[in-house]
């Protein structure tokens, strides 16, 4: 069972939660539930679409440092997240999150850990992200790599507040500190599983391998400042960019005649500035040839990845 998802008070989504135990102990933001604790609270995993599970909001919280523990009952499948302290994490140490978004049934997103701050005599983790959302309050922020959360969605500093982007965190200690008796904090395992971007020209029957990397943000063109050069006279139409954002591999035309993206399922045009995201085994088309984009992404969190050795003493 997903152990990330939304709650839902009195049929409406509002916030998200995460399960932190086996028997259903849950964590959320205590604004989420500040006077409403005798709504009628549900939880419904975002793997799961149309499942829903009571909740009790009677436990333990803190409106100071903006945690609190609920319980979701009548399911015994629960994979829980690990906690980890937000020291294991260094400034520039990627991060991602997860939860529901007001507007969607799920999101996420990636960015960066930065460090700490005060406020109101409460320590809070600063992470940079531009992907949280109302409705997110409560989401886990994992620190990459790793599956391990360092903290909860308390708040979005926006436009109208210094540190734009910047999404203040309970700290995964406030969350241990209210159940020290059945919440712990664990060392971090980092395990990564490595992405590959492969890049080919379809010439005839032929295939031509132009690009084979871990680096997904590349640039083509004939332009000698490009990732990818094309010095071939046949390809001087094709000029774009190719980036990852997340899991999803986007691609934006730059080119002053219109590209042609063919996949499985759909047939797009893009014109110049237009993006589009691409997916494994897409061909790109413009008059001067076509482009073969194979990928497997970089997965943020993959359980099944070998542990990194440690060196030997």
């Amino acid at each position: 069972m997903d152990t990330i998802g939304r709650l839902v008070r009195n049929g409406e989504p509002v916030a998200t939660a995460v399960v932190l135990t086996a028997d259903g102990l849950a964590a959320t933001a205590a604004h989420v539930l500040a006077s409403h604790q005798a709504a009628q609270w549900t939880f419904e995993p975002i793997a799961a679409p149309g499942f829903s599970l009571p909740v009790d909001c009677s436990l333990s919280s803190n409106s100071a440092t903006d945690v609190a523990l609920i319980h979701v009952r009548e399911a015994d499948d629960w994979n829980p997240m690990t906690l980890t302290s937000h020291t294991s994490a260094t400034p520039g140490d990627p991060v991602h999150l997860r939860g529901f978004a007001a507007s969607r049934d799920y999101d996420s997103g990636v960015g960066h850990y930065v460090g700490t701050t005060a406020q109101n005599g409460q320590a809070w983790v600063k992470v940079s992200c531009q992907h949280a959302q109302p409705g997110m309050s409560g989401a886990p922020v994992l620190l990459t790599g790793t599956g391990s959360v360092i903290g909860i969605v308390s708040a979005r500093l926006n436009s109208g507040r210094w540190n734009r982007d910047t999404v203040l965190l309970a700290p995964a200690e406030q969350l241990v500190a209210l159940a020290p008796e059945r919440l712990r904090l664990a060392a971090p395992v980092r395990r990564f599983a490595a992405g590959t971007l492969r890049l080919s020209w379809l010439r005839g029957d032929s295939l031509e391998l132009i690009l084979e990397s871990d680096d997904f943000t590349v640039s083509l063109g004939r332009n000698a400042h490009n990732l990818v050069y094309l010095p071939d006279h046949r390809d001087s139409r094709f000029h774009g960019h190719l980036t990852l954002s997340g899991t999803t591999l986007t691609y934006q035309h730059l080119g002053s005649h219109p590209a042609f993206l063919a996949g499985a399922t759909r047939q797009l045009k893009l014109a110049k500035g237009d993006s589009c995201p691409v997916a494994d085994k897409d061909r790109l088309t413009v008059a001067s040839g076509t482009m073969l984009v194979e990928f497997s992404a970089p997965d943020l969190f993959d359980p099944n990845a070998n542990v990194t050795p440690e060196a030997p003493e």
